[in-house]
Formats: C-alpha cells, sequence, structure tokens
C-alpha cells in the first residue's frame, strides 16, 4: 500500500513568487508533484525542497488535499487532465491556488464527488493571510494546512469571491490615482522629499483610523473642519491654478457626496445599525 501524504501539488508557470507554497508546512506534508514533465516536477520538488516528482495524475490519489497552481489559461486543460485520469475523486479535495477564477473552473471534479475550494492570498506587509471559498472538505483542510503554517485562512460565505474582489480591488488600486493626485498636490502646495511622504502617509492613516472608529456616514478631513463655501472657494481657486487637480476634486466628490448621503441615511434609518 502506498504512503498517503496530506497534500499533493499540480503546477505550472512561475511559482518564485507563491505565497501557497512558501507555508512551511509543504516541508513535512507534500508528497506528490506533477507538472507537464518530470524534469519541470523535480526542478519544483529541489525548489520547495519538499515532495518527489510523479509522471502521471493517477498518483495524485496518494494526497487527500491537492493544490492546483497554474497559469489561469492552463487551468482548463489541467482540470480536464484530472478529470481523465484514473482517480477516485469522491475521496479527494481540490484548491485552485492564487488565482481569480471561480469555483465553476472545478466543477467537472465536483460532479464525481471531489470537494473543491478557492485559496488566495490577502494583500498584508505583515502575517501571511488568505481567504478561501468553496466545499466543507476542501475548505477545512486548506484551513488546516494554512494555520499549520502560522498563517490564517479566513472562510468567505459561499458565493462571496466576487464581493471580496471589489473590496481588494477598492482598497488597493482604485484610491491609486487618488493618492497620486494627492501627491501632485502636495508638492504644489510647496511640500516635498521626506515631507511629503511623511504627511501623506499620516493623512492615510488617518482616514483608516477613522473608518475602524466607525465614522463611516461622515466627512473626515478638511470637509469636516470647513463651511461648503470655504471648500468651494478652494475648488473655485485651483480651477484657476490647476484645472486638472480640479477636474479630479470634483469627480471623485460628485460620487463620495452620492456615496456618504446614501450611507449616513442608511445609519440614521429606523432600521439602520446605528
Amino acid at each position: 500500500m502506498k504512503k498517503q501524504w496530506p497534500i499533493g501539488l499540480v503546477v505550472e508557470g512561475n511559482i518564485t513568487h507563491s505565497d501557497v507554497l512558501r507555508m512551511p508546512r509543504l516541508v513535512e506534508d507534500l508528497g506528490p508533484i506533477k507538472s507537464a514533465t518530470v524534469r519541470v516536477a523535480r526542478r519544483v520538488s529541489n525548489f520547495l525542497k519538499a515532495g518527489h516528482p510523479v509522471a502521471d495524475y493517477e498518483e495524485l490519489q496518494s494526497a487527500q488535499l491537492v493544490l492546483i497552481r497554474a497559469p489561469d489559461d492552463a487551468i482548463p486543460r489541467v482540470i480536464q487532465e484530472i478529470f481523465a485520469a484514473n482517480l477516485e475523486l469522491k475521496d479527494m479535495a481540490f484548491v485552485l491556488c492564487e488565482s481569480w477564477l471561480d469555483l465553476e473552473a472545478l466543477q467537472s471534479l465536483r460532479l464525481r464527488g471531489a470537494s473543491a475550494a478557492s485559496l488566495l492570498a490577502v494583500p498584508s506587509s505583515r502575517n501571511s493571510w488568505f481567504v478561501v471559498e468553496g466545499d466543507s472538505t476542501a475548505v477545512r483542510q486548506t484551513r488546516r494546512f494554512i494555520e499549520l503554517s502560522g498563517a490564517r485562512a479566513l472562510e468567505l460565505r459561499a458565493g462571496g469571491t466576487p464581493a471580496y474582489f471589489a473590496a481588494e480591488l477598492l482598497a488597493t488600486a482604485l484610491p491609486m490615482p487618488v493618492l497620486l493626485a494627492a501627491q501632485t498636490a502636495l508638492r504644489s502646495s510647496g511640500i516635498s522629499g521626506n515631507n511629503l511622504s511623511i504627511l501623506l502617509n499620516e493623512m492615510v492613516q488617518s482616514m483608516f483610523r477613522d473608518i475602524m472608529n466607525g465614522a463611516r456616514g461622515t466627512w473626515g478631513g478638511p470637509l469636516a473642519e470647513c463651511s461648503e463655501e470655504v471648500a468651494g472657494r478652494h475648488v473655485a481657486a485651483l480651477r484657476e491654478s490647476d484645472p486638472q487637480l480640479a477636474e479630479v476634486i470634483n469627480y471623485h466628490l460628485e460620487w463620495a457626496r452620492q456615496r456618504m448621503t446614501k450611507q449616513k441615511s442608511i445609519s440614521t434609518s429606523p432600521n439602520g445599525t446605528q
């Protein structure tokens, strides 16, 4: 009888920057590694200092949880190859790692009885955090692997990945043009160098602290400290001195006013939570 392993790996593409494959638990838990060729699988094993290369998908039967780490455009082919292999899928769990593809990508395996989940790394400068969504068996095994590595895995509700995508997009990508405009505005005001970086960081941190303290329905910064008339005069002055910056301000203020008004209405309504 072959030795049973907690984890197997199907891998293609560049894994140098993979957060999942840096988990310390892999060293003792990883067994079979399947890639496009045995030579590539051996190279991955040497890089991870874990696991052993295998030639056939059937060798994955010895693993309880199979991590799939491959480029999005390779995933359909990989799943089809797993599906076509002589595997008893009802006792196996598969997790799609570090891909924004949804669980539909693993549906053919689920229809054959496999448990499936998706795992994403959370952008973090301190600890390793992940979010996982999927079937209970795959989620449970994935969380155990991540947490035994000293990291954290938060479970999303069923179908919650699109909302998480929106949250990460709003927090990490969409603010960038606004922050770059703030940087430009600080330079225009006469602040530069280290002082510019310090001030911008303090402004962002102040906003974040306000949000965490529950200030969701009120303005922060100068809009909470001056009248609309005074704010209007500053924007009018910007239209003269820097029309492009004034356009950025007006564009974002229009959306923000609608959003803040709606949020305040919700928070103060009889059925609201506040």
